[in-house]
């Protein structure tokens, strides 16, 4: 009889959300997240490393045809990436990465933000895989991504929050688009992580043990709680969404429901979160004028 398949871990968010603390997690649990050389290293915005691996990144480059000038945000982004699934060669190619993440016999990790846009490619390919889904404040998203983005010489002269906040909403609209028929699904606040991590730590390896195999003693929960770091938490919103100018009714509806998926995953989605007339344009000219384009 043939082995079975490592346990394959999938962390999803938007950018800024805790993606990189929740995978350093993952590791530290027992996860394999690439050779050390192939993963991105720390930087001011993330001092103990982003936890992308690279050759992942330039395959997701190669399917969303990023050379010849596409956008994540192009409406028909979602269905040029599902045809990739019929292209041999594309599908050899991201079945070689699993299998390089497997070779060792044990649970790995993948974790990109980016990730939220080729789901349609990527669930298909990857089969029966848990998924880890972070939630943070979007007006913190928002704000954290601005600092991310734009040089300092720049942050007074250039707001993004709008910008972001439809960034945010999209993604995290495909991810629960993509995982509402998934029972192996967690949520993970960024917030809880920095208040409590002890306790945030417990949970995501009971989670973790249940769903991809393992028995984590305390020693190894302590080790998970040590990768958080208050510092990590640059940005803080203490207003309701509601409160925030630029936000709008869905999406302080949709971050409504992401609060109540923390603590019951299997809560109801229905897919009525309407992104405004024309976003993916303002958001794609906004990304514009961010890189002098425009």
């Amino acid at each position: 009889m043939a082995a079975s398949a490592p346990g394959r871990i999938i962390v999803l968010g938007a950018e800024r959300s805790g993606t990189s603390v929740v995978t350093h997690m993952v590791h530290l649990w027992g996860a394999h997240a690439g050779e050390p050389g192939t993963l991105t290293g720390p930087s001011e915005h993330n001092p103990h490393g982003q936890w992308e691996y690279e050759p992942l990144w330039r395959l997701l480059g190669e399917i969303g045809d990023f050379a010849r000038g596409a956008t994540w945000w192009d409406p028909a982004f979602e269905a040029r990436v599902r045809a990739k699934l019929d292209v041999p060669e594309v599908r050899r190619k991201a079945q070689a990465l699993m299998t390089t993440m497997e070779a060792g016999g044990r649970p790995w990790v993948w974790k990109d933000p980016a990730l939220c846009h080729f789901l349609s490619f990527w669930k298909p390919v990857w089969g029966d895989v848990a998924y880890v889904i972070t939630v943070r404040h979007p007006a913190d998203v928002a704000r954290s991504w601005q600092r991310y983005a734009v040089p300092p010489q720049r942050r007074d002269a250039v707001d993004l929050t709008a910008c972001n906040l439809l960034r945010w909403q999209h993604m995290m609209l495909m991810v629960l688009r993509a995982t509402n028929d998934v029972e192996k699904k967690m949520f993970v606040e960024f917030e809880a992580l920095i208040r409590e991590p002890d306790v945030q730590a417990a949970r995501l390896a009971r989670f973790l043990d249940r769903h991809v195999g393992g028995s984590s003693d305390a020693a190894r929960i302590a080790t998970m709680a040590g990768a958080v770091a208050p510092a990590l938490r640059r940005h803080r919103c203490d207003r309701p969404l509601e409160e925030v100018a630029e936000s709008t009714p869905a999406q302080h509806a949709l971050y409504r429901l992401l609060r109540r998926k923390l603590q019951d995953p299997t809560a109801e989605f229905v897919d009525d979160f309407p992104m405004p007339f024309s976003w993916w344009g303002f958001v794609h000219e906004s990304e514009a004028v961010l890189r002098g384009d425009a």
